[in-house]
């Protein structure tokens, strides 16, 4: 029984340090998002970093390797919040492949509209970072498409993509335009919200790629 109650205390106290590692992970990658975004990554310090995270440099390295190490950190978990955002939106839209879609994509804008200066970094800072660096943030931008291209590849399989419609073509064309919004929103005006840009990219490029009628098949390679 006291093994019991011991093996339990442990467990809490495991929980509390993944809690606050998770916290103090935060901290650094919100404080890097504002300080990369205003001055560059050249004109952040790891010890303007723990000024701006309100941490110590110390602990910081105990999280991170470096400047560059915590770059990527801010663009995967970005790629995680689109991940879960798109995937959530998907599970929630039914059967209907222009439903599923559609749910898809506005996932995608909606997860960049709310992370839009981690965005902002990603296109900004990437051509600053080493080759090995650059290829983890591609990996994780690649980690994007990927509800996007089942939901697609699922209408190709059942034959509703619309004639001359590239599957491989509409990931990627729904993926950027979900990303520009990040960067080009201010293009629109004011009072443009995201949801009616999504409304709008969808009745302008989802709805004509699909086709109520079933014909010939295909799959993303």
């Amino acid at each position: 029984m006291p093994d019991h109650a011991e093996d339990a205390e442990e467990q809490v106290r495991r929980d509390i340090r993944d809690v606050r590692a998770r916290w103090r992970t935060r901290q650094v990658l919100d404080a890097a998002v504002r300080l990369i975004n205003s001055g560059g990554l050249h004109g952040m310090s790891m010890q303007a970093l723990a000024k701006e995270a309100q941490i110590s440099v110390g602990l910081i390295y105990s999280y991170f390797g470096g400047k560059e190490d915590v770059v990527v950190a801010v663009v995967a978990d970005l790629a995680e919040q689109i991940r879960r955002e798109v995937d959530t939106r998907i599970a929630a839209a039914g059967d209907d492949p222009l439903a599923r879609l559609a749910a898809g994509f506005g996932g995608y804008c909606v997860a960049m509209d709310a992370h839009r200066n981690a965005g902002l970094l990603t296109y900004r800072q990437s051509a600053e970072l080493g080759a090995a660096a650059r290829e983890r943030l591609k990996e994780a931008e690649r980690e994007t498409f990927v509800p996007l291209t089942a939901v697609v590849r699922e209408a190709a399989d059942a034959g509703l993509l619309a004639d001359g419609v590239s599957p491989e073509m509409l990931v990627f064309d729904l993926t950027v335009l979900a990303q520009v919004w990040a960067l080009k929103h201010w293009h629109f005006p004011e009072g443009y919200g995201v949801e009616r840009f999504v409304a709008d990219q969808v009745a302008t490029l989802v709805r004509p790629a699909l086709t109520p009628t079933p014909h010939g098949k295909g799959t993303p390679s």
